[in-house]
């Protein structure tokens, strides 16, 4: 910790000289607008720092930008760089987030551009924050409360949804005051406006509820956990999200499971297919099942290939390269299948089936501890590794694992720099639209953001 605190401080520092240096630049060059010379080429000298993170304070001299900080573009790789201000032969901008970790840095003011052969390099942070929540409450919330006040009652289990402006959908189990055994409450977090309010109450007779966005609608469903409890319903933004039953679920078979307790809790996660619209969910017994929300119609898909992923199957993403490809984490089998529909086989694909443990490496030698929640951003697989206290990441192109946040089989309650930060059972994950992702942190009672810049 007291390296990470020395490194800020230096950053700082080199940040301050930065800006000092280059308002001294300015009051010596003080006088009328300098224009481009469009007959001229753009000349590069230096910049300087030449590492650094999101909105470093970059100084780039040369000749012939033009005061117009309109008319200049400076690209990182190919982001953008916000440009603070020009004299004509020097620059002062802010590092883009994310442009890559070795940047060229090129800079383009009309039909002239020119580029460093220098690289700038570009330091990624990752860094944990507590956005509602941490301290179990004495009764469950009701109607719209802030972000800074709201606490639960009940502990954050299960799968999180959210939507194309980033709402954030939370559903929590056997709340006080349920006209059913297990009443479910469904709220919606708006980091923007700083509120969470509660929308709808779900009755289960002793299963819990389960949410899921549809990717064709904008909407949220919820679905239960219980097989044979086949109703359904969405949230949608049209209706002030206001909860609206869509009926039962009509299979063209009936689903294959044991009438006894271990029906309660079959169906931990249900995901929809970008491809074809349609939810798909997997039981602890094997069976697999998808119906369209939007007729209602199910199909029952269950075989002795998909009875090989028999489990707790609380995440379940699809490949974005190949829809027809599904990764299904097994809760209680400690692994990641990979069921390809389209050849129907089924196999173990990362993690080792029955076997808990905590290992980064390739898929075949990573090890998990009662894997939940999954989310995709094209590049990665990230996993809420609950028993292991932490967020993995898996790289599809190299299939390597690895460990994004958390102190591994470390369970704790600690904000700040990713590696250092601490959960307790992370069990709900997804991804917004800048690439943050919120965790729903099962024991501390909260809801986490990882934000990577």
């Amino acid at each position: 910790m007291k390296n990470c605190y020395l490194k800020r401080f230096w950053m700082l520092m080199a940040a301050l000289c930065v800006s000092f240096a280059f308002i001294s630049c300015e009051e010596s060059d003080e006088g009328a607008a300098v224009d481009h010379d469009p007959t001229k080429p753009i000349t590069l000298a230096k910049f300087w720092p030449d590492k650094g993170p999101i909105a470093t304070q970059v100084i780039i001299e040369g000749t012939n930008f033009g005061t117009n900080v309109d008319e200049i573009t400076v690209l990182f790789n190919e982001k953008p760089a916000t440009i603070i201000s020009s004299t004509g032969d020097r620059m002062l901008v802010l590092a883009p987030k994310l442009p890559g970790e070795e940047c060229v840095i090129t800079v383009k003011v009309g039909k002239k551009s020119a580029k460093f052969d220098k690289i700038f390099d570009y330091i990624v942070q990752t860094s944990v924050s507590t956005i509602a929540g941490g301290i179990q409450a004495a009764a469950q919330p009701t109607g719209t409360v802030s972000l800074a006040s709201w606490q639960s009652a009940k502990k954050l289990e299960r799968s999180l949804a959210i939507d194309s402006q980033d709402n954030l959908f939370i559903t929590i189990n056997g709340i006080e005051g349920g006209s059913w055994d297990n009443e479910c409450r469904i709220y919606m977090l708006n980091e923007e406006a700083g509120v969470i309010k509660a929308l709808h109450d779900v009755g289960r007779w002793f299963g819990f509820n389960n949410i899921s966005y549809d990717y064709k609608t904008d909407e949220v469903y919820w679905f239960g956990s219980q097989m044979g409890d086949d109703g359904y319903g969405c949230l949608s933004r049209m209706s002030d999200y206001a909860g609206v039953s869509m009926g039962n679920v009509a299979w063209d078979s009936k689903l294959p499971y044991t009438d006894n307790m271990t029906c309660w809790g079959a169906r931990s996660h249900f995901e929809m297919n970008p491809s074809d619209g349609k939810f798909y969910f997997f039981t602890n017994e094997g069976s697999c099942g998808r119906f369209d929300p939007a007729t209602g119609k199910g199909e029952n898909l269950s075989s002795d290939v998909t009875k090989e992923m028999e489990g707790d199957c609380a995440g379940v993403v699809f490949d974005p390269r190949d829809n027809n490809i599904v990764y299904v984490a097994a809760k209680n089998r400690h692994c990641i299948f990979k069921f390809d529909m389209a050849n129907d086989t089924v196999e173990v694909w990362a993690g080792k089936k029955n076997a808990a443990g905590f290992l980064d490496g390739a898929l075949d030698e990573a090890l998990f501890n009662e894997p939940c929640q999954m989310a995709c951003d094209g590049e990665y697989i990230y996993v809420a590794d609950s028993n292991n206290h932490c967020i993995r990441k898996i790289n599809l192109s190299t299939g390597y694992v690895s460990t994004l946040a958390g102190v591994a089989q470390s369970a704790g309650y600690v904000n700040g720099d990713a590696l250092n930060a601490q959960f307790n059972k992370p069990m709900g994950l997804v991804l917004d639209s800048e690439g943050n992702l919120y965790v729903a942190d099962a024991e501390n009672y909260a809801i986490r953001r990882v934000a990577t810049e």
